[in-house]
């Protein structure tokens, strides 16, 4: 799972709500092309003063991510810009679940 979190421009607000739709539904685009890329969208500027929304982008394959971004980039929402990416972030979910795991299959560490 990545975080991406992002500060919309006033450019971005003075457009009006469908016109924003829009270039939305092309950022959804992109992402349903991205092999195995799903998008979850939080908007957060009434709760931080650092970035105005949270752009969850679950996928399995960072490549596919990867991808995403590079399409996302060549698009109007960063070209204008109407955005500005301030921090990302990328977890891994229960990750110590499966490092644990791996570690039991190895058997007991030396000296340990």
């Amino acid at each position: 799972m990545v975080m991406n979190m992002l500060q919309f421009q006033p450019a971005w607000l003075r457009l009006d709500r469908s016109e924003r739709a829009r270039v939305w539904e092309t950022v959804k685009s992109l992402a349903a092309r991205a092999e195995g890329v799903r998008l979850r969208w939080f908007d957060v500027e009434a709760f931080c003063a650092d970035f105005s929304d949270i752009l969850f982008v679950e996928t399995e394959d960072l490549s596919g991510y990867y991808m995403f971004w590079e399409a996302v980039r060549d698009t109007e929402l960063f070209s204008v810009p109407y955005v500005e990416m301030k921090q990302t972030v990328i977890g891994v979910e229960d990750g110590f679940t499966a490092y644990d795991r791996a570690v039991a299959a190895q058997g007991p560490v030396a000296g340990g």
